[in-house]
C-alpha cells in the first residue's frame, strides 16, 4: 500500500474507518463498531498529489499566472 495514504479513525473508539488521500472536501462515515458518526475534513488543494516538487503536470490556478 502506498505510504502517502493516511489512516482515518473513529473519534470515539479509534477503530480504523478507512485509509486514503483526502485532498479537499469532507466525508461523514458511521463506525461499524460503535455506530458513532465521524466527519473527516480536508483542504489540501494547494499540495501536490504526485509528491514531486515541481510537478511537471501541475496546472496552476488562473490567479497564480
Amino acid at each position: 500500500m502506498p505510504a502517502c495514504l493516511s489512516e482515518y479513525r473513529c473519534a470515539q473508539c479509534k477503530k480504523l474507518l478507512f485509509k486514503g488521500l483526502l485532498v479537499e472536501g469532507s466525508v461523514e462515515i458511521k463506525c461499524k463498531h460503535c455506530h458513532a458518526v465521524t466527519t473527516v475534513s480536508a483542504s489540501r488543494h494547494d499540495r501536490l498529489l504526485c509528491m514531486i516538487d515541481p510537478c511537471p503536470g501541475r496546472i496552476l490556478p488562473p490567479s497564480a499566472n
